[in-house]
């Protein structure tokens, strides 16, 4: 009888020890499940804010596509915010139909001469061509927009960035690219059609 009294006291023992370790493991499985929660809610953040930080950046950034739809270029003085060089150079047409510098700064490695730019510095150059086509064109040909590097004695020619766009284009269109350029290089801008002069401008900004 005292034998029966201790095995029945011996299993409620046992059965009281093993609920007490399913609660704690169902306890631990709980914690786990929280952490695991908490977790991925911050993974979750954090991937939210890495895209639309990407995202800020890339709407910033027009692509390096020279076909790509009509658009407005930044001026000079956008540009210049994005660096610390103060190398840069604008051009527009003039009354007299050459381009001039605007707005002109005297401390440049980037010159105006017979209509190009003149390079003074070997560095990295951005260069970008804004060009607003006339609606009175009566050319059926394809519009284009060229940025070459001239030749010079040892060193041919080259186009360095070329925008092809339909006969029916009459709006603004834009062409740029970061490019190698050496003292003496020398940069010049080819439209094969008519644009309004007032809205068409160019330049270079070194990097």
């Amino acid at each position: 009888m005292q034998k029966t009294h201790l095995d029945s006291e011996r299993s409620t023992h046992a059965g009281m020890e093993v609920q007490a370790r399913s609660s704690h493991k169902y306890l631990l499985l709980q914690v786990w499940c929280g952490l695991l929660t908490v977790t991925m809610v911050v993974m979750a953040a954090l991937l939210v804010s890495i895209k639309s930080k990407s995202t800020e950046e890339v709407s910033r950034l027009r692509p390096d596509n020279p076909t790509a739809h009509p658009t407005v270029m930044p001026s000079a003085t956008r540009l210049k915010s994005v660096g610390s060089s103060l190398s840069y150079i604008q051009l527009i047409k003039s009354q007299n139909n050459s381009w001039e510098v605007t707005p002109e700064y005297k401390l440049c490695s980037l010159l105006l001469r017979n209509n190009s730019i003149s390079c003074m510095e070997d560095s990295l150059y951005f260069i970008y061509a804004q060009v607003t086509f006339s609606k009175f064109s009566k050319s059926n040909l394809n519009k284009y927009v060229t940025l070459r590097r001239n030749p010079r004695p040892g060193k041919e020619g080259r186009k360095l960035v070329e925008g092809v766009f339909p006969s029916t284009t009459d709006s603004s269109v834009w062409v740029a690219k970061v490019v190698k350029l050496q003292k003496e290089d020398v940069v010049s801008l080819e439209i094969t059609d008519d644009c309004l002069n007032e809205n068409t401008f160019w330049g270079a900004y070194q990097l």
